[in-house]
């Protein structure tokens, strides 16, 4: 059963119309489309929904749902960003649009105690700023950092309560195993933090493709040991591809359910349902 639930279009920072996404999934055989933009953020960025534009996003979904609701099931949901004292509250977004999921992601970590924009660590953009918000933001410690991002997802999944966590351990992705050891004891306790917190709350960890199938990373979003530990922890899993673009709708899914049934993972789940491997 094929399906994605992280996909970004022209809405947001992805390519082309949702009607596009929607067509390309019934293509390939899809069961479900979720369309999951970036919701609007209180201050100018690149990547997110403009507030101008939120309600043409969500009349578009809804009129995209009705639409094909004889050949594909589609979902209305966000991928919010979780930014302490600026991000707004998930339920409102979801409550006021009435979306039917929200995807929980950091982005942009927040130093601990400060209530400045300046204070805001992006860790998706180039590896130079990556690398010049450590040393600006947090002296150069790329501990407090990364134990500061596992801390506010923490923090997310308690007081927001997505239905998916995006990309866990995307912190990861500029390290190139130089700046951090992801064995250390360190790394490992705020991983173990964060998944109890996960399976307390019973939301369902995504393993997203995009940074193999970009040529970003060697290794899906969560690493295989972090997908382990969800394993062995009885936490759901499922896979999205974080499409930027229609042809992306399917990059890896099948690899990794591959991996997953590999793993000794019996099924996958979605919000909506579940399905075996």
């Amino acid at each position: 059963m094929k399906y994605n639930f992280h996909t970004h279009s022209g809405y947001d920072d992805g390519r082309e119309g949702m009607q596009e996404y929607v067509e390309t999934a019934i293509e390939k055989g899809f069961v479900a489309i979720g369309l999951s933009g970036h919701q609007p953020l209180p201050f100018d960025n690149e990547w997110s929904l403009p507030k101008k534009d939120y309600p043409d996003y969500l009349a578009e979904a809804k009129r995209l749902r009705e639409q094909y609701r004889d050949q594909i099931d589609v979902y209305i949901g966000l991928e919010m960003d979780y930014i302490p004292g600026f991000s707004e509250d998930f339920r409102g977004f979801r409550k006021e649009a009435g979306l039917d999921y929200v995807i929980g992601s950091v982005h942009l970590v927040m130093k601990p105690g400060s209530d400045n924009t300046a204070d805001i660590w992006f860790i998706d953009g180039p590896r130079e700023g990556y690398i010049e918000g450590i040393q600006r933001i947090f002296g150069g410690d790329i501990k407090a950092a990364v134990e500061a991002y596992y801390s506010q997802q923490r923090e997310m999944v308690s007081t927001q309560k997505p239905d998916i966590i995006g990309h866990l351990d995307k912190v990861n992705m500029h390290n190139k195993r130089e700046l951090f050891d992801t064995s250390s004891s360190w790394y490992q306790k705020a991983v173990d933090d964060l998944l109890d917190a996960v399976k307390e709350h019973d939301t369902i960890v995504e393993l997203n493709t995009r940074g193999v199938y970009t040529g970003k990373t060697e290794e899906y979003f969560p690493s295989k040991e972090i997908l382990q530990k969800c394993i062995d922890r009885d936490i759901r899993l499922m896979v999205n591809t974080d499409a930027h673009h229609p042809s992306q709708l399917d990059k890896h899914f099948d690899r990794a359910v591959m991996q997953l049934k590999n793993m000794g993972l019996e099924r996958i789940h979605t919000p909506f349902f579940e399905s075996a491997l």
